[in-house]
This record gives C-alpha cells, sequence and structure tokens, in this order.
C-alpha cells in the first residue's frame, strides 16, 4: 500500500465519518460541502450525479479543514475526472475492478460497493481498500456486518446508509472503518431552503457526537 494512502485510510479511520454530497446542482453541492465542512466534518465525498461533480471537487480542494473524494464512480471516464479534479479516493456503489485498479495505479483509495460476502471479497481482492457495504440496511444492516466479520475479519468496512444522530452510537460501537451518511445531514428541504447553517448544524451535532462516542 503506498505510504500516503496508509495515512489517509488512518485518518478515515479516526475520523470514521464521511458525507457524501448528492444534489441537484454543482452550486448546492458546494455550500453543502462547505457547511458540512463548517460543521466539523473531515471527509466529503460529491457524488457524480452531481452535475459538474469535477468542478466542485476541485474548488472544494483548495479547504484545507477537508479531504475530498468523488463518489458513484461508474466508468473510467469519472475516474479520470476525479483524478484530475484532485479527488483522493474513489467511492462506488458497485465493484468495477477496473476502477479499483485505476486508483491503485494513480495513487488514489479505493472504496469500491459490494453487497454479498462473494462480492465483498472479490473487491477487497481486487484492491479495494475500504469495502462499502450496499445498501446496507437492505442486506442486513448492523446484523449483516457482524455475520460477515466471522469469515472476513480483515477487511476494512464502510457502512453505508441509515445513520441518524439517535441510532449512531449503535454504528460507532459497531468499530466499522468508516460510516457514510448523506441525507440524514444534507436534507433536501435545507438544500432547497439554502438553509445552511441547519446543515452545518446538524453536521457538528453528528461529529461531536461520535467523538463522545469514542472518547476523545
Amino acid at each position: 500500500m503506498d505510504e500516503s494512502n496508509s495515512g489517509l485510510i488512518e485518518n478515515i479511520e479516526r475520523s470514521q465519518l464521511m458525507v457524501a454530497v448528492r444534489t441537484d446542482t454543482a452550486e448546492e453541492a458546494y455550500k453543502a460541502a462547505a457547511a458540512c465542512a463548517e460543521g466539523g466534518v473531515r471527509f466529503i465525498e460529491i457524488t457524480f450525479s452531481v452535475p459538474g461533480a469535477e468542478s466542485v471537487i476541485k474548488e472544494l480542494g483548495i479547504d484545507k479543514r477537508i479531504n475530498v473524494g468523488a463518489g458513484t464512480v461508474l466508468t473510467l471516464d469519472d475516474a479520470r475526472k476525479s483524478l484530475k479534479a484532485g479527488a483522493t479516493y474513489l467511492v462506488s456503489p458497485n465493484c468495477n475492478e477496473e476502477i479499483i485498479r485505476f486508483a491503485k495505479d494513480e495513487g488514489l483509495v479505493s472504496i469500491p460497493g459490494a453487497c454479498t460476502p462473494t462480492e465483498i471479497y472479490r473487491a477487497y481482492k481486487a484492491g479495494g481498500d475500504i469495502i462499502k457495504i450496499f445498501p446496507f440496511l437492505q442486506i442486513g444492516g448492523l446484523s449483516f456486518l457482524k455475520e460477515l466479520r466471522g469469515p472476513l475479519p480483515f477487511i476494512r468496512y464502510m457502512l453505508a446508509g441509515g445513520v441518524n444522530l439517535e441510532n449512531i452510537g449503535d454504528y460507532v460501537a459497531a468499530r466499522a472503518a468508516c460510516i457514510l451518511v448523506g441525507s440524514s445531514i444534507i436534507r433536501r428541504e435545507f438544500v432547497k431552503a439554502g438553509n445552511w447553517n441547519a446543515i452545518s448544524e446538524l453536521a457538528a451535532r453528528l461529529v461531536s457526537k461520535i467523538e463522545e462516542l469514542r472518547g476523545k
């Protein structure tokens, strides 16, 4: 593993929280991400469902408070655009071995998605640094993670979906490498109203709760 990648993965695990930004416009994505950064979030993923996602990634790259990655990376073209824009990690909902190899060749952290034990192990063997269990709740949630860890305890897992302020304690107790949060912070009604302070406040509450639970 690349030494810089090792440090980035350690920082992701230390923070444990990543926010996925999925909005209708690039401007909304930038402002939502900036609001999360203001609330203390340090890892932010801009999904390629956002029009002009690469421009948002590039613009956010100058913010030294955060580490920016690309999400919903489905094609090599997306991966190349992400690299050029300055993303340091690639997140996908599926396991595309070409994208995993591209990430490894270019020194990026690879976070492919997988669902079944076979897919999860395949993603890991292909070089995935952290494996995003997707869809997490629908496949069994925390009980599924517990079963997975029996035969596959050596894999770093990202838990994608279902987390909120009420159940975050259960997610933190599961000791996953990362917890991915989206709409529970980037609430559509706040985005449409331009209420960026509300997003910052939600982000700050979640960051504070995680730090409290981890004894920081």
